[in-house]
């Protein structure tokens, strides 16, 4: 029977802030708008895990008409909301297509596009799901069937974005938080940050999700370690048993910063090495989906490496943490 069961699934999120807080900023909004396309799209679209996880851009509610629409119109052209299932739905679904559909500055929703599975999603929001200086007033930090629920119960939040795929979604999650059981493995819920001027690599979040299994599903990272439920210790040769966390963090410990230069016509970049801090981007949480999101902090980048080191070595507590 334990054979016919379907395996336990990720379902990652990729957070993007866009001006929230900030819809009357018209000149910023533009520079921003500028960096996102030049710099955010370009790498999350190039993601060779591109169609395995949902990307949710939130931007204040009363963001300028002209600034949403050029954002909705940037997102449709590059084929972002959209993910192509078939060789038939990418055809249909080319860039020239997508530039022919009608604007809207309220709500572009891809419903009526029946190719694909929808993956990127604009809202019109202020609240959000990872950052720690967030407000908490209509949020549950890490809840990924409240930020779902929210979504679907309220459509006009959703500017872009084709929502019957969060309803297909959530539908599929509701079930399977009744169907939990003992001996079957979780799925597993990964919340990824990256502002609206940054990029990641362009293998990132496939090496999350490849880490996400490994920790999170050692029975199915054939590649680690072949006995079911051990890891090897990483100083030692010894198997031993093995649990997986509720939790975990991850971060980036290397980057790379651009800044103008007077004597560049195109500015300047720098390799930059952290050794006990997280730089912003790809700031991740994963959590099994059976844990209470609740129980998982809320982390400033700059304190993450400090607060988990602390508590694994002066609480002793098993939550694992790991700065990749």
């Amino acid at each position: 029977e334990n054979e016919k069961e379907p395996p336990p699934r990720l379902i990652h999120i990729l957070e993007t802030r866009f001006m929230q807080n900030q819809p009357d900023l018209l000149r910023l909004a533009r520079a921003r708008l500028r960096l996102f396309r030049t710099v955010c799209l370009p790498s999350v679209r190039r993601q060779t895990a591109w169609g395995d996880f949902l990307w949710i851009i939130r931007t204040d509610p009363a963001l300028d008409a002209a600034i949403r629409t050029e954002l909705i119109e940037m997102l449709r052209a590059s084929g972002s909301l959209v993910y192509a299932t078939t060789k038939e739905d990418e055809e249909e679904q080319g860039e020239e297509r997508e530039r022919e559909q009608t604007k809207q500055t309220k709500r572009s929703d891809n419903d009526n596009d029946k190719n694909g599975v929808g993956i990127t999603y604009l809202v019109g929001s202020n609240d959000n799901y990872i950052s720690a200086n967030a407000t908490l007033s209509n949020v549950r930090p890490f809840d990924v069937r409240h930020m779902l629920s929210a979504l679907t119960s309220h459509p006009p939040s959703v500017l872009a974005g084709k929502l019957s795929s969060l309803r297909e979604l959530l539908d599929e999650l509701t079930v399977a938080g009744t169907q939990n059981q003992p001996s079957h493995p979780p799925n597993v819920v990964l919340w990824t940050r990256l502002d609206a001027d940054d990029g990641l690599h362009v293998r990132y979040l496939e090496h999350l999700q490849s880490q996400a299994v490994r920790y999170f599903l050692p029975d199915y990272y054939s590649s680690f370690d072949s006995r079911p439920g051990r890891i090897l210790l990483r100083n030692d040769a010894r198997a031993v048993p093995y649990r997986p966390p509720r939790w975990t963090y991850w971060c980036a410990g290397t980057n790379v910063d651009w800044f103008l230069d007077a004597r560049r016509s195109r500015g300047a970049v720098y390799p930059v090495e952290h050794t006990n801090v997280c730089v912003t981007p790809g700031v991740t949480v994963a959590l099994a989906d059976d844990a209470d999101p609740g129980t998982v902090p809320r982390l400033d980048h700059d304190v993450i490496v400090s607060y988990l080191r602390g508590k694994k070595e002066g609480e002793g507590e098993e939550e694992a943490e790991e700065a990749t």
